[in-house]
């Protein structure tokens, strides 16, 4: 088993899935090996299972990027029927998102055999209709499961693939129509009337998006304000669906089915027999539960466990926990092969993994409460390591949180909120009742984690060094020592967390890593633009991404995280272009995380507009500065109107290098840079073209001046803009620029010498289910 899963979770680190030969080469060796003698005999298990769990692994993975939908496909309107196999959410700009399976395309090409399964839609309206039917045929324009690839942050494309997305797109026309409703169709279509009826009774409640989440899996009505709460208090394992629910929901079932057999049997009656009515009872309720909450991947894998302890328990046999540990984990691994792609994965088994570690052999139990504290500090402890290598920062009040809101949700929130779902729905006039109750335990709930986090610190990226030494100081401090070694370990610890979140609480800035040489990177951000300048240890940064109206922004989803993976922790330059949405959104953020000593933009008025918490002069953007050996100049047209021509031209001069970013200028503002810079010494140019390759831009006689050696085009994957413009593409191609685009390189990372420049498309070194890097310009 232990083989099995190693050959499961070694394929997610290499390069590409191994050829079918080898597996075959593989089980010949492991057979061999069975045959040769005693000795070998030990050594063929693991080598068989290896291979096998790789095998395993590796014909899902190449079966779901085999469904994945053609590049001949793109930008193509298709009609498709079938049904949505998701309840509907709200995004952002008015739309509706879902989930639809397609049961049939109503004109395929015939070249493709292996037509897209399950797509990922929104349907953007101004009026948004109150209910979608079931069932229905689509117009729909697709796109290829795509996503930002940067050095750290969140990977989308990695997500999709992990939970079977086969295509992305938005829906263009839509009608109620008559397909087959088999039995996935069914059990979404009951789940669809479960979720409106649920609404109906209860969707008045002031918490009713807790209660959606917690019943039935759906997170889509959280807040942004939601999210940053659980993550200041490290709680947001408890909004998802996870092994505790379904724990959960099984003791409470098993703790009635006990109360009912002690009513109804005697002292003779069969012990064996009782046993096997209360697994199969827990098993029911715990389905139920995992059905109602859609069924999804953590679920899934939260039955598997409650099957595993239900034939551990009716078996009433002794059996070692880590047995049952692997046994959990290869029959998730068995169901779903892909699991290794989620972090829930890892840090649920590390988490059982580390209470076994520190609660399993002991003599004598541990009281209620000391084993409620030791828990929490184990479990904390154990998984620093996980979230140190996920890149995911830690909480430092997690615990302090997780404290009283665990047992709070098990032993009144959950329970509350389940008898009372059951109450709304079985009895409409006492659904009122009902949901005051619920709100009641769910304000409880909120209010809690609103102190703690008032009081918490910023979460923090824990190096991985020190989160093995924390675990380890954790599982040491707990075992059989005299109290002089445990309080000298406990201060250890104290010490070692104060040295890792104090520092953040501090005012002074935050020291950057140095760099030998030079470097520009243009972020993987989608429509919008975000560049860092890098030299020794001083920074610039120019512009700060799009963000969207649901919350989202590249700050916190990319900027943030690759600045943790780089070392930096301020800024000396922060150049903001102009005031639209895709290039300065996010800035409350960005300034909540790192300092800035200089902040110019071409519109501080507009962008003092988009800051709300902080208080900031931005400087125009005019004259010249330094940073390091290299010379800044700015330059902002006199005569531009407000918006993409009012963009702060920012030129970067150094050891015959010149870097020009020109935010959004347009052909007319091009023209007027150039009259005012035609007498500058011609150098070796690198170009983030203006505007993302609009046809509005890069005029003919700016290329023909500039003569860039390296253009770099800042743009969204199969954008509706259709950025950039291919009549722009051509003249800069006919120039002899090599030409990079970040929806199809990701992140674009060019060291600056005097010997030469390096350009590395960070979508040249990705996993096997990333689309990798292309020269095609899209």
């Amino acid at each position: 088993m232990t083989a099995f899963a190693g050959g499961v979770i070694l394929l997610y680190s290499l390069d590409e899935i191994p050829p079918w030969p080898v597996f075959v080469i593989a089980a010949i060796m492991g057979i061999g090996l069975w045959r040769i003698g005693h000795r070998c005999r030990r050594i063929a298990p693991w080598v068989l299972g290896l291979a096998f769990g790789l095998a395993w692994a590796g014909w899902h993975a190449g079966a779901r990027i085999d469904s994945r939908l053609p590049a001949s496909m793109e930008d193509s309107v298709w009609q498709v029927q079938g049904y949505r196999c998701s309840l509907v959410s709200p995004g952002a700009y008015d739309s509706l998102r879902f989930d639809f399976c397609v049961t049939g395309w109503v004109a395929q090409p015939p070249s493709v055999t292996t037509a897209p399964k399950r797509l990922r839609l929104a349907l953007y309206d101004e009026d948004p209709p109150p209910d979608l039917p079931m069932r229905m045929q689509l117009s729909v324009r697709l796109k290829r499961p795509h996503g930002a690839v940067n050095p750290a942050g969140f990977r989308y494309e990695t997500w999709l693939f992990r939970h079977g997305y086969d295509a992305t797109g938005s829906v263009r026309e839509w009608r109620e129509a008559d397909v087959p409703c088999w039995l996935t169709c069914r059990y979404h279509t009951l789940r669809e009337d479960l979720a409106g009826t649920l609404r109906d009774r209860l969707g008045g409640m002031d918490e009713y998006r807790l209660l959606e989440a917690l019943l039935l899996g759906e997170r889509g009505r959280l807040t942004p304000a939601d999210w940053d709460l659980f993550k200041a208090t490290g709680t947001s394992h408890l909004i998802a669906i996870s092994g505790l629910h379904i724990g959960l929901v099984g003791m409470l079932v098993g703790g009635l089915f006990g109360l009912v057999q002690r009513r109804l049997s005697g002292r003779g009656s069969d012990a064996r027999r009782q046993r096997w009515v209360r697994a199969a009872g827990v098993l029911l309720g715990c389905l139920a539960y995992a059905l109602a909450a859609g069924f999804t991947v953590p679920t899934q894998r939260a039955l598997v466990m409650a099957v595993v302890a239900s034939v551990l328990y009716v078996r009433a046999r002794l059996s070692g926990a880590w047995t049952a540990w692997l046994c959990a984990l290869c029959f998730v691994l068995l169901i779903d092969p892909l699991a290794p792609l989620d972090g829930g994965f890892w840090l649920s088994f590390g988490a059982v993994a580390s209470l076994i570690l520190v609660f399993v052999g002991r003599v004598a139990p541990a009281g209620r409460l000391q084993g409620l504290l030791q828990a929490q500090f184990v479990v904390v402890a154990g998984l620093l390591p996980v979230m140190a290598l996920a890149g995911l920062p830690m909480a430092p009040l997690g615990w302090l949180a997780n404290l009283v809101a665990i047992p709070l949700v098990s032993v009144l929130v959950l329970p509350v909120a389940l008898a009372g779902a059951l109450i709304a729905l079985a009895v409409a006039p006492l659904a009122g009742w009902a949901g005051l109750v619920i709100d009641a335990c769910l304000q409880a709930l909120m209010q809690w984690l609103s102190w703690v986090a008032a009081i918490a610190p910023e979460p923090v990226a824990v190096p991985l060094p020190l989160a093995v030494l924390l675990a380890s100081l954790a599982v040491v401090a707990l075992l059989p020592l005299r109290w002089p070694a445990r309080a000298g370990l406990f201060c250890v610890a104290v010490f070692a967390i104060a040295g890792c979140v104090v520092p953040g609480r501090t005012s002074a800035p935050a020291a950057n890593d140095r760099i030998m040489e030079p470097e520009l990177w243009v972020w993987d951000v989608g429509q919008g633009l975000a560049v860092t300048y890098r030299e020794g240890a001083r920074v610039l940064q120019y512009d700060s991404g799009p963000g969207s109206a649901s919350g989202y922004t590249a700050v916190e989803s990319v900027l943030l995280p690759v600045y943790r993976a780089l070392g930096i922790g301020r800024l000396d330059w922060l150049v903001i272009s102009h005031g639209d949405a895709d290039h300065a959104s996010g800035l409350d953020d960005l300034l909540d995380k790192v300092s800035s000593d200089r902040f110019i933009s071409g519109e501080p008025g507009r962008v003092t507009d988009r800051i709300e918490r902080h208080h900031r002069a931005i400087g125009p953007c005019h004259g010249s500065g330094q940073l390091g050996q290299a010379r800044l100049s700015f330059w902002r047209d006199a005569q531009a109107e407000p918006g993409n021509a009012s963009s702060c031209v920012l030129v970067i001069q150094r050891d015959g290098w010149r870097v020009v970013l020109p935010g959004d200028l347009t052909a007319e503002e091009e023209r007027r840079w150039l009259a005012q810079h035609r007498d500058e010494a011609r150098s070796r140019t690198i170009l983030v073209a203006p505007h993302h390759g609009s046809a509005t831009s890069s005029s003919e006689a700016w290329i023909r001046a500039l003569a860039p050696d390296v253009v770099v085009f800042a743009a969204g994957y199969h954008h509706p803009y259709g950025h950039p413009a291919p009549e722009v593409v051509q003249r800069y191609r006919a120039a002899g620029a090599r030409l990079f685009n970040t929806a199809t390189a990701g992140a674009v990372r060019i060291r600056l010498s005097e010997s030469g420049v390096q350009v590395t498309p960070w979508r040249s070194d990705v996993p096997f289910w990333v689309e990798p890097f292309t020269d095609a310009i899209r």
